[in-house]
C-alpha cells in the first residue's frame, strides 16, 4: 500500500495528474468487485451489507471520474451544486444502510471504555473539521450578506463527512466486540472502515494543517502528485487489502467447513 501511494509524491505534476486520476477509480472498482465477491459468500444481514458497501465504492469511483461530472453539470446546469449534493447524500446512503445491516449482526450493544475514548476522540476530531469552516460561512453571510449555493452545499457536505464518520466508529467497534465475543477475526473490516473514514476526512485535516481551502486544494493541490493525492490513494488501497484479505480469509474458513464436512 505504500509504495503505489509514495511514487506519486516522486512523479513530475503532469505525469502525477495522470496516475492519480487512473489509480483512484481503478483502486476503487477493484474494491466494490472485492465486496461484492464477500456478499456472494455470506447470507442476509452480511449480504445486503457488502452489497451496500460495493455500492458505496461504486459512487466513489464515478465521484473520481472527470466525464462523469461533466456529463452532470451540462445536464443540470445552473442546478449543478444541488445535483452534487444529492449525487452525496445518495452515496454516503448506501453505507449508511451498509452499517445498519452490520448492526443486525451484533448482539452486544454495550461499547467498551477504550471503545468510547475512539468516539469521544472523533467527536473531537468532527468539531474541529465543522467549526473550522464556520466562521468563513458566517463571514459571507453577516457581512457580505451573501453565500451561494456551492458555499451551502459545502458546509452541507461537510457535515455529512462528520455525521458519516462519528456514526462508523462505533459501528465498527460493536461489531469487532461481537467479532472477539466469538472468536472470529475482525481486524479486515476494520481495516476497511479505516479506510473509509481516513478517505473521508483526509481533505479537511489537509485544509487545517496546511490553512490552504478547500477549493484552492481542488484546483491547486489534488492530482498535482501532493502528500494529500498520496494519503487518498493510501485510504482506497487501504480499503482494497482489507476487503481482499477479507474475501480469502472467509473463502479459506468455508473450504475448512467443507473438507471437514466431506470427511465426516
Amino acid at each position: 500500500m505504500l509504495v503505489p501511494s509514495l511514487i506519486c509524491l516522486l512523479l513530475p505534476d503532469p505525469i502525477a495528474s495522470g496516475y492519480t486520476r487512473i489509480m483512484f477509480p481503478s483502486v476503487l472498482l477493484i474494491s466494490a468487485f472485492f465486496s461484492m465477491r464477500i456478499a456472494s459468500i455470506y447470507q442476509r444481514w452480511l449480504r445486503k451489507a457488502f452489497v451496500f458497501l460495493s455500492l458505496f465504492l461504486s459512487f466513489m469511483m464515478l465521484a473520481h471520474i472527470d466525464l462523469h461530472w461533466a456529463i452532470l453539470s451540462e445536464l443540470a446546469g445552473t442546478s449543478f451544486p444541488l445535483v452534487v449534493l444529492i449525487t452525496q447524500w445518495a452515496t454516503y446512503a448506501m453505507l449508511v444502510l451498509c452499517a445498519l445491516y452490520v448492526l443486525k449482526v451484533t448482539e452486544l450493544r454495550e461499547i467498551s471504555r477504550t471503545g468510547w475514548f475512539v468516539i469521544l476522540a472523533m467527536l473531537f476530531m468532527g468539531s474541529i473539521i465543522v467549526l473550522y469552516h464556520i466562521p468563513s460561512v458566517l463571514q459571507q453571510l453577516f457581512v457580505a450578506r451573501y453565500a451561494d449555493v456551492y458555499t451551502i452545499s459545502l458546509l452541507l457536505i461537510r457535515l455529512l463527512d462528520v455525521v458519516i464518520v462519528i456514526m462508523l466508529v462505533p459501528v465498527v467497534i460493536l461489531y469487532a466486540q461481537q467479532m472477539k465475543l466469538e472468536g472470529r477475526e475482525s481486524i479486515t473490516f476494520i481495516t476497511v472502515i479505516g479506510g473509509i473514514i481516513l478517505s473521508l476526512t483526509v481533505a479537511y485535516l489537509y485544509e487545517i494543517v496546511s490553512g490552504v481551502p478547500l477549493y484552492v486544494v481542488r484546483h491547486a493541490v489534488y492530482h498535482t502528485g501532493s502528500i494529500l493525492d498520496a494519503l487518498y490513494l493510501f485510504s482506497y488501497l487501504t480499503i482494497a487489502v482489507g476487503l481482499y484479505v477479507h474475501k480469502k480469509y472467509d473463502e479459506w474458513g468455508y473450504q475448512i467447513v467443507e473438507k471437514a464436512l466431506a470427511g465426516a
